[in-house]
């Protein structure tokens, strides 16, 4: 059965008043929700309190979703309005790298396959950039604290970043096409 039928058939279940049916949903997507979150620079710990405010806003949704398109546009798209609003309130700069632009989530590409992809493509990068990679993406480190923990100059740390997530996403997108 195809993954947009499995989605279709486990929301029409919820919809009809199945619980079990939502949860099948949460364990299929919470990895997803947050990995995104997390490619979209929101720091790990922010990212779990995020994922599960997404499934508690989509705990009403999905009894008025209407079936016109596949799920993951549906999820994709309260993902981006949560993290859009977290920006805001956080005053965060919303030019933290994001990959979900260079991956066709529509495409047949799984978690898993995905997963295998980011690291394959992280670790084709030197283990110094990599490393402020993880910090500034995962951890949540600002470049100034990055510089300061690799005890290297400002400079280098935002050179090193930008020619890495270039080289990131192209890597990324090679993959996925």
């Amino acid at each position: 059965m195809k993954e947009q039928n499995i989605d279709f058939l486990l929301i029409e279940r919820y919809q009809n008043g199945d619980l079990t049916a939502f949860t099948a949903l949460f364990q299929k997507y919470y990895p997803v929700v947050y990995r995104i979150l997390i490619l979209k620079g929101v720091p790990a710990t922010e990212a779990e309190d995020l994922t599960s405010e997404i499934f508690i806003k989509l705990i009403p949704s999905l009894k008025k979703y209407r079936f016109e398109k596949p799920f993951h546009h549906f999820l994709n798209r309260v993902i981006r309005n949560r993290v859009f609003d977290y920006f805001r309130k956080e005053k965060v700069s919303l030019r933290h790298f994001s990959i979900e632009e260079s991956i066709d989530l529509s495409s047949p590409i799984d978690s898993f396959e995905l997963e295998e992809i980011i690291a394959t493509c992280l670790r084709q990068i030197k283990n110094l950039t990599r490393r402020a990679m993880i910090l500034l993406w995962i951890e949540g480190y600002k470049r100034h604290q990055i510089a300061e923990v690799l005890k290297l100059p400002i400079g280098s740390v935002h050179s090193g970043l930008e020619r890495s997530k270039a080289d990131f996403r192209k890597c990324i997108e090679d993959k996925i096409k």
